[in-house]
């Protein structure tokens, strides 16, 4: 991690937020989102290379990182939501960009639906309305089936089988550092709620569709859709559905990434946002 970036804690909704801060507050502020799982760490490399032209913001949100978990175990989608708005608000942001991937880009799009003088653009990372089952089963069995490790040697070789497109010392020395925790027995664990684990994510995926599609068609913004090609999680068919939603979004495709696009594939993901926000003005050519 970047000796310029700074961590921080902010109160919001009741619980305490940490966030990674980076760049000058002077410069046109971007939040950042994270996925299910992870921590604001996984957009260390990302949010350096935009530290030169934005204030980042990174945070980890409830249940994860070293935020605070929900002691009522509330992680609806409109307390995240709510966590964003204050998070923000907190932070003095009248206005901002946004980026937001995997669970982190379902809140974004709410958020966005729901504050559409706030969000100056948005960029979803591989994920939308309409998900395919076959990842989501995927993600959730690793994370229901790998809740302890003897030590990070044995969470690196674990978390590489799940996703080899990293190598094994990055996922040794980054992954493992930053999202896990050791117990007092001496073990490791992840460091988000157990919750997220369980079979309550969702439970309605049509409702959940539903909801995503409709808060979809409100967005007005300058709106980027960015999909791991080996995804498995969005489909080319759910990026379609996406762009119908928000006419006039642009579409990037990251080779050599799945899900985890700016982890899979960082200099493709940031050429991919670098080439939006500068086709948008906002960087220079």
């Amino acid at each position: 991690m970047s000796s310029d970036c700074t961590s921080k804690y902010v109160p919001a909704n009741g619980l305490r937020f940490h966030y990674l801060d980076w760049g000058a507050h002077d410069s046109p502020p971007l939040v950042l989102l994270h996925g299910v799982g992870q921590t604001c760490h996984t957009w260390d490399l990302f949010a350096a290379a935009m530290a030169p032209h934005f204030h980042v913001m990174a945070f980890d949100q409830r249940g994860h990182g070293d935020s605070d978990w929900a002691p009522d175990r509330d992680y609806s989608r409109a307390s995240m939501v709510n966590d964003l708005a204050a998070f923000t608000t907190a932070a003095g942001l009248d206005s901002f960009f946004l980026i937001g991937m995997s669970m982190g880009g379902m809140n974004s799009m709410m958020f966005t639906s729901q504050h559409l003088q706030r969000v100056r653009s948005l960029v979803v990372v591989d994920i939308g309305p309409r998900i395919e089952r076959a990842g989501t089963s995927h993600i959730r069995d690793f994370m229901s089936n790998n809740r302890e490790f003897s030590d990070l040697d044995e969470a690196a070789a674990v978390i590489h089988k799940f996703n080899p497109r990293r190598p094994l010392e990055t996922i040794r020395n980054f992954t493992c550092v930053y999202n896990l925790k050791q117990l007092p027995g001496g073990k490791w664990t992840w460091k988000y709620d157990s919750w997220f684990a369980s079979g309550h994510r969702h439970a309605n995926p049509q409702a959940m569709h539903d909801q995503l599609a409709a808060a979809a068609r409100e967005i007005r913004c300058p709106t980027l859709l960015v999909r791991g090609a080996q995804s498995d999680v969005l489909s080319l068919e759910g990026a379609r559905e996406f762009q119908q939603l928000i006419p006039g979004s642009a579409f990037a495709l990251v080779e050599g990434a799945g899900h985890s696009v700016m982890g899979d594939n960082p200099a493709g993901f940031e050429a991919a946002v670098r080439g939006f926000y500068t086709q948008q003005g906002w960087l220079p050519r």
